[in-house]
C-alpha cells in the first residue's frame, strides 16, 4: 500500500470528497454514493477533478479557475425574454389598447397585459406576476405587479363597473351593421358564496353549480366576433335572459338580424324580437305542427334544390304572417340519422330478443317473471315502422322574417352559426375559462370581462389562420406556442430578436407577421413617452 506523504495525510478533505493518486501526483476528487440495484447496496463515484494537492495546498484544475485579467466580450446579454407572442398581438391590438385607455384610464395597462398573458400563457392568476417578468411587456409596460394582493384588488375594482364594462362592449355592437348571434354558455364555479351560482345540468350533463352566460356575437365576411355578455343565475334559461340581454346590449335596430338556436324560438321571443324590430333567423323545433302536414318531404313538394359544401339540400317554404318557414332536407344528414336509427333498432330488438328467451327458459321451469302485456312490449319493432314515426329525419327547419332572402341564402346564413362553436371551443378548450373559481359576483365580473378581452383576441388570431386557409393544419395552441419560441435579447443596452427557425419564420410570413421589420429600440422608445401608470 501506499504510503502518503505528511502534507496529504494533514490535507483538509471536505465531505464527498476522495484523494486519488495518479502516477507520483496525489489529486483530489468529488465522491458520491449511487444505489446499485445489482449488487443491492450503494457504490462509490468519482466526480470531476478538484485539484491537485501539493505541499503547498490545493492546486486548482484550470479549468475551474477564473482568469481575472482575461477581457469579456464587450456584448453584455442583461435580458432575454419571450417576444413572438407578444409582438404578434401587439400588433394586432392597437386600437384596444387605445378603447382601454379611454374607458378604463386608471386599470388599462393591467388590463391589457393580463388579457394577452392570459391567452398566450394560461388563465391562472397566481402565475401572471412570473410570466410577466419573462415576457416583452415587462419592457413595453413596465412597472406593473401583479402579486396575490394587486391582483384582488383589479378584480375588486375592475368588478363593480360593470356600466363601464357594458359602454365598452356596446361598443362593438354599434360598430357592426351585420348579423347578430346569440348563445348560451354554461360556467362550472367551485364557490359556495357567488349568487349567481346554482346546481343544475349543462350540456355535458354535469350536476353542478354553475352560472349561465349569455354571449352576443356579430357575423360577417364567414367569422363571427365575442361582442357582449352577460351572466344570470345558473337555472335562467337562455330564452328568459333574450329579452333582457337586448335591452342592456342596445340591440334594437332594423339593421340587425338575430341568428339564434332553438332555444330561442319561443313565441315569446319571436314577440320580444318584432318589438324591437328586429329581423331573425331561428330553427324551430322537431315536431311544429306548422311543418307537420307536409312532411315526410317528397320530391314533389319539394321548391328548391342547392349544394351546399358538396352536399344536395332540398327545401320547401310554408309562408306564414310576416314570416317564412323554411324546411330542408340535407341528404347526407337523412343518411346518417337513417344509419344511426337502423343500427339502434337493430340494437334494441336484439337486446329484447334476449330478454324474452331468458323469459321463456324460466316459464320452463315454472318462474316466469313477465306479463304478457310485457312480453308483447318485448316483441321486434318493424324498421319500416319506426322511420314512419321519425317524417323529419334528415330535415331542418328555419323560421325568418327576411322575406327577402330565400332558401338558400337563409340556410347559408343560418350554417355560419357554427363559428360560434369554434368560439366556446377555444373560450373552454384553448384558453382553459370553463371553470370559474372566483369567490363572489364582484371578482366574477372581472374575471368574465378579462376573458372577454382575451377570447376576443383569441378569435382575431383564428379568423387569421382561416384567412390563409391552415385552419385545418393549426390550431390557436399551435399559434401560440410556436410564436412562443420566439425571443428577443438585450445586448449593450440595445434590444435584438433572436435568431428565428425557418418554420416559424414560414408561419410568420403566412399570417403577414413580419417580425424581423420590427425595430424594438424605436418601440420601447415610443412607448417610453407614454404617462406614467395611473395608481
Amino acid at each position: 500500500m501506499t504510503e502518503k506523504p505528511d502534507y496529504v495525510l494533514n490535507f483538509p478533505r471536505q465531505k464527498n470528497t476522495e484523494i486519488k493518486k495518479i502516477g507520483n501526483n496525489w489529486y483530489l476528487y468529488e465522491r458520491f454514493s449511487k444505489y446499485d440495484p445489482a449488487i443491492k447496496r450503494s457504490r462509490k463515484i468519482s466526480g470531476k477533478c478538484l485539484g491537485k494537492i501539493t505541499s503547498d495546498g490545493l492546486v486548482a484544475t484550470k479549468r475551474r479557475l477564473v482568469d481575472e485579467k482575461k477581457t469579456f466580450p464587450v456584448g453584455q446579454i442583461s435580458d432575454v425574454v419571450e417576444a413572438g407572442a407578444v409582438l404578434y398581438f401587439w400588433e394586432r391590438t392597437a386600437s384596444l389598447r387605445e378603447r382601454l385607455k379611454e374607458y378604463f384610464p386608471d386599470l388599462w395597462e393591467k388590463l391589457y397585459v393580463a388579457a394577452v398573458l392570459r391567452a398566450i400563457k394560461e388563465p391562472r392568476f397566481r402565475r401572471l406576476q412570473a410570466h410577466y417578468e419573462t415576457s416583452l411587456l415587462a419592457h413595453l409596460i413596465p412597472d406593473l405587479s401583479f402579486d396575490p394582493l394587486s391582483n384582488s384588488s383589479l378584480l375588486q375594482t375592475l368588478g363593480r363597473r360593470r356600466e363601464t364594462i357594458s359602454r365598452f362592449m356596446r361598443e362593438d355592437v354599434n360598430k357592426r351593421d351585420v348579423f347578430i348571434l346569440f348563445d348560451g354558455h354554461r360556467l362550472i364555479t367551485s364557490s359556495k358564496t357567488i349568487e349567481l351560482a346554482e346546481l343544475g345540468y349543462d350540456s355535458k350533463r354535469r350536476f353542478k353549480p354553475q352560472v349561465n352566460l349569455l354571449y352576443v356575437y356579430t357575423l360577417g365576411n364567414d367569422t363571427s366576433t365575442p361582442v357582449y355578455y352577460k351572466q344570470f343565475l345558473g337555472s335562467t334559461l337562455d330564452i328568459s335572459a333574450f329579452s333582457d340581454v337586448l335591452e342592456e346590449s342596445g340591440i334594437s335596430s332594423c339593421q340587425y338580424t338575430v341568428i339564434a338556436d332553438k332555444g330561442f324560438a319561443s313565441e315569446e321571443d319571436f314577440n320580444a324580437l318584432a318589438e324591437k324590430k328586429l329581423s331573425y333567423v331561428i330553427p324551430i323545433k322537431r315536431g311544429s305542427k306548422l311543418v307537420e302536414p307536409y312532411l315526410p318531404l317528397t320530391d314533389d313538394c319539394s321548391s328548391d334544390l342547392f349544394m351546399y359544401n358538396g352536399r344536395a339540400i332540398k327545401s320547401f317554404k310554408i309562408e306564414g304572417n310576416g314570416f317564412n318557414v323554411f324546411v330542408y332536407l340535407d341528404t347526407q344528414l337523412y343518411a346518417n340519422e337513417l344509419t344511426d336509427a337502423a343500427e339502434r333498432t337493430e340494437r334494441k330488438n336484439e337486446q329484447n330478443d334476449a330478454k324474452v328467451q331468458k323469459e321463456l327458459q324460466r316459464r320452463e321451469k315454472g318462474v316466469g317473471k313477465l306479463t304478457e302485456e310485457q312480453m308483447d312490449l318485448l316483441q321486434p319493432r318493424d324498421m319500416k315502422k319506426v322511420l314512419q314515426d321519425i317524417p323529419e329525419m334528415g330535415t331542418v327547419t328555419l323560421r325568418t322574417n327576411r322575406t327577402d332572402l330565400n332558401s338558400h341564402q337563409v340556410y347559408r346564413t343560418y350554417k355560419q352559426r357554427q363559428s360560434i362553436e369554434q368560439f366556446f371551443k377555444t373560450y373552454g378548450a384553448s384558453l382553459d375559462f370553463d371553470a370559474s373559481y372566483m369567490r363572489d359576483r364582484i371578482s366574477q365580473e372581472a374575471w368574465l370581462f378579462l376573458n372577454h378581452l382575451s377570447a376576443t383576441m383569441a378569435m382575431d388570431c383564428m379568423a387569421d389562420i382561416t384567412r390563409i386557409g391552415e385552419d385545418k393544419n393549426i390550431s390557436f395552441e399551435d399559434l401560440r406556442l410556436i410564436l412562443g419560441k420566439i425571443t428577443a435579447t438585450k445586448i449593450d443596452g440595445k434590444w435584438t430578436i433572436a435568431p428565428i427557425k425557418k418554420a416559424v419564420q414560414k408561419l410568420a410570413a403566412k399570417l403577414e407577421f413580419q417580425i424581423d421589420e420590427f425595430d424594438l429600440n424605436a418601440l420601447f422608445a415610443e412607448e417610453g413617452t407614454r404617462p406614467e401608470p395611473r395608481t
